[in-house]
């Protein structure tokens, strides 16, 4: 590998354990900045690196990925509420499973879906009508959950769950909010015992079972060779090469629960924050609107205008640099390793952060600034390729990322057509490193019609 750097050896001491855990992004750019893209954290049970480097970035996640697990404290505590899904799983499973689903992704399949998502979300701004008559703020954040849930459901799966999706958003919310705890807290009591956490916990999770096993069951009392053009249909037909077996109710509940949590909250947050973006950039915003209003001419858009719309898209890219959902990944060492001149040992845990190298000033002149421009086609491509992984890279690549990429400029244009979004006056914006990257309070807004 070339352009590699030395590692920088950083010793932690168990007083800044409060700190780091109050403020991850706070810390890991610090030490960035600090220490530089390979740093190495000598720990008394376990090795532990930071890289920051766009080549090291690469090795880990694809040119020596089959030597590098998501057996990490990370996965291991999502699998709680996902199961075994494509998320967590690694080994066989995950490579039967990602094969078994992979067509379901395909860009034509997906191409289909565009009517759908323009719909649910013309109904979402047919309920702002009276926000913005009355100038009642709105949750802008909350707006986006629900409406990408209600999208997933129907694309994914043919579930309608317009009537279901406020109350399993605060589901979905509560369980992250679990896993983000019991990582924090390991020697937290088991959910067997019940307390007042833990029985909430299982309400959320019992509520998302409820309807997906309720699918699952519907579905195969029906003619389950009749390919729907879902995710769903593709699941209760597939069949393992080697053996013939189908996949069991079980295994199919966690891939379904994975892609409900993961395809509508990852989206429905780079949302929010690119709404928030807008807000404070007013000349982008006037620019997009332009755009918008150019390509349709007030019809609403499908995929196929995606291509004439490169200014919404590259604010979307631009909103995932710097608001990436997935903020962190983690790697557990499966046998030593050489990167560069250093030898990385067995079960060491490898931190890697997009949040972190999407801020990198080597490769992002004026890193925190909010430049949608820098996505042009020529100038993005004389970046190294891992210096951007909103949705990781390799084999693992989010198997959602061309859904992403089709859905949210979509919602964009249709809102765009219609509405502006001005964040309200006094209303606190933090970021919440939680399994994904959410405002701490909501993104209370004000809707104006265009």
């Amino acid at each position: 590998m070339t352009d590699i750097p030395d590692v920088n050896i950083v010793q932690l001491f168990p007083w800044q354990a409060p700190g780091i855990m109050r403020d991850p992004l706070a810390f890991l750019q610090q030490q960035a900045a600090q220490h530089g893209d390979f740093i190495q954290y000598p720990l008394n049970v376990m090795t532990v690196y930071h890289i920051s480097n766009p080549a090291i970035i690469q090795h880990v996640l694809q040119t020596n990925s089959k030597n590098y697990s998501k057996d990490t404290v990370q996965y291991n505590t999502l699998a709680q509420i996902t199961g075994n899904g494509l998320l967590t799983s690694d080994g066989r499973s995950w490579l039967t499973h990602r094969r078994l689903m992979q067509p379901a992704f395909h860009r034509s399949r997906l191409e289909q879906f565009g009517e759908t998502i323009v719909n649910a979300t013309a109904a979402m701004l047919d309920r702002w009508q009276t926000h913005a008559a009355s100038g009642t703020p709105i949750d802008v954040d909350a707006e986006m959950m629900q409406v990408t849930l209600e999208i997933v459901g129907k694309t994914l799966f043919n579930i309608d769950l317009r009537a279901d999706a406020p109350e399993m958003t605060h589901a979905v919310l509560d369980m992250l909010a679990y896993v983000v705890y019991r990582a924090q807290n390991p020697l937290a009591l088991p959910l067997s015992v019940p307390t007042a956490r833990n029985r909430r916990l299982q309400a959320a999770m019992a509520k998302l079972d409820h309807i997906i096993h309720k699918a699952i069951a519907f579905r195969r009392a029906s003619d389950t060779s009749n390919d729907q053009g879902d995710m769903l249909s593709m699941l209760l037909a597939a069949r393992d090469e080697e053996s013939g077996q189908g996949l069991s109710d079980d295994e199919i509940r966690d891939e379904m629960i994975t892609l409900l949590i993961a395809g509508h909250e990852t989206v429905a947050s780079a949302l929010t924050w690119g709404w928030y973006l807008l807000s404070l950039h007013p000349t982008v915003r006037t620019r997009m609107e332009a755009e918008v209003d150019g390509v349709l001419n007030g019809r609403f858009p499908t995929p196929a205008d995606l291509d004439q719309l490169p200014f919404t898209r590259q604010i979307f890219d631009e909103t995932l640099r710097l608001y990436p959902p997935a903020w962190l990944i983690t790697r557990r060492a499966l046998a030593d390793d050489e990167i560069g001149r250093h030898t990385i040992p067995a079960r060491s845990i490898l931190i890697l952060s997009p949040y972190v190298t999407h801020r990198h000033p080597a490769y992002w002149p004026n890193p925190l600034g909010f430049d949608p421009e820098r996505f042009e086609t020529a100038v993005h491509k004389e970046r190294p390729r891992y210096a951007y992984i909103p949705f990781g890279g390799g084999p693992r690549l989010c198997i959602g990322d061309r859904f992403a990429l089709l859905e949210a400029p979509l919602i964009m244009a249709v809102i765009a057509q219609r509405y502006r979004l001005n964040l309200l006056p006094g209303h606190p914006v933090i970021m919440d490193p939680l399994v994904t990257l959410r405002p701490r309070h909501g993104m209370l807004m004000r809707v104006k019609a265009r």
